[in-house]
């Protein structure tokens, strides 16, 4: 199990040796079986789960995804604000009367109570760092349904594909696991009510489309015993606005320059395709440090592949026609010249149509 697992807000209690229990039921006459439930004291220190299995309800809604990685980070992460809801039923928490108000803990009062009941033992397995709760509350019912309640800000391993940046869109997790109680002890359902989003909230460059509670098992690799898991599921698009005032559209200007360049003499392209070849160069340059460094195209990599053909076509073609006129066939010179200048931007459209049907597939 991964040294950065967080126990869910639960402090276990001690180990009393049986020995002792056992001496302690003697020599006290009348007194409670140990982990048994004191309802005068409104305690229950089983640590076993209520029944196999105990089947817990997991609720997740997220009230903002604060931040995501810059596409140049090689570890992404992402920084989002979360509320989480864990419901389950302990026969062992009833009381008598059915119509005892419900008993609320807030806090430490919550933190202190978790230790002396039972509880799914829930983690977050993809944390990078420990979650900053803010706030908890847990709610006990008459007929011993427990509602437990927490607000965090965290943050989070991300897995992000980006082929289609910069407009992508991406699915970011929040894995919930128990690796305490398997699956043979615990077991997850989805609380539809509780699963959610803040519409409203968005950050500069993303925005939430959806959410979804996906259920599940899976084993720790050094070991084949299957647990329970929750994988609350993100799906969200990037806002491509900045990428195409400050990238696409300048390559763009680029690109036509470079196309309008046919309709000068030959002798005049020279200086223009290589102030173009520079102008691309030096974009790239800029704009790298916020380009992701993987090992695969990114669409933004097939725009500046394009820009870099265009503007090395118009040398070339350049070349190629003045050495025709040189050799005297001036009409075949005048062909090349004016296929070349139908042709280029249709290629480059081409080009970048197919790139971004394979990447977006």
């Amino acid at each position: 199990m991964s040294a950065l697992r967080v126990h869910w807000m639960r402090r276990r209690p001690r180990v009393i040796p049986w020995v002792a229990i056992v001496a302690l039921s003697v020599a006290v006459p009348g007194a409670p079986p140990a982990l048994a439930q004191d309802s005068s004291a409104d305690t229950a220190t089983a640590v076993s789960p209520p029944q196999l299995p105990t089947e817990v309800a997991v609720g997740a809604f997220l009230i903002g995804l604060s931040q995501v990685s810059e596409p140049s980070d090689p570890f992404p992460t992402i920084d989002l604000e979360m509320f989480v809801n864990l419901s389950w039923k302990d026969p062992r928490l009833a009381l008598g009367d059915e119509n005892a108000l419900p008993r609320v803990f807030q806090g430490e009062e919550a933190e202190e109570k978790l230790s002396e009941i039972w509880s799914p033992d829930i983690e977050i397995q993809n944390e990078v760092v420990q979650r900053q709760t803010e706030s908890v509350e847990l709610t006990i019912l008459a007929d011993g349904s427990v509602d437990y309640e927490e607000r965090f800000g965290a943050t989070l391993n991300a897995e992000l594909d980006l082929h289609e940046f910069p407009f992508d869109r991406q699915t970011m997790d929040m894995e919930l696991q128990s690796f305490v109680w398997d699956g043979g002890q615990v077991s997850f359902v989805a609380n539809e009510p509780q699963t959610g989003f803040d519409a409203g909230f968005e950050t500069p460059e993303w925005s939430v489309t959806a959410v979804e509670g996906l259920i599940g098992f899976r084993s720790d690799v050094r070991d084949e015993t299957e647990f329970a898991s929750y994988t609350f599921r993100i799906h969200a698009k990037r806002h491509a606005g900045h990428y195409l005032l400050r990238f696409v559209l300048p390559l763009l200007f680029v690109m036509t320059m470079t196309w309008l360049a046919f309709w000068e003499p030959v002798e005049q392209r020279y200086r223009i395709g290589f102030l173009a070849l520079l102008t691309v160069v030096a974009t790239h340059a800029v704009v790298s440090g916020s380009l992701p460094r993987l090992g695969y195209a990114t669409l933004a990599d097939m725009i500046l592949i394009v820009c870099y053909l265009t503007a090395t076509a118009l040398v070339a073609v350049s070349i190629v026609v003045r050495k025709i006129a040189e050799g005297g066939d001036v009409d075949r010179a005048r062909k090349v010249d004016n296929w070349a200048r139908r042709l280029l931007p249709v290629a480059a459209f081409i080009i970048l149509g197919v790139a971004a049907l394979v990447l977006w597939n």
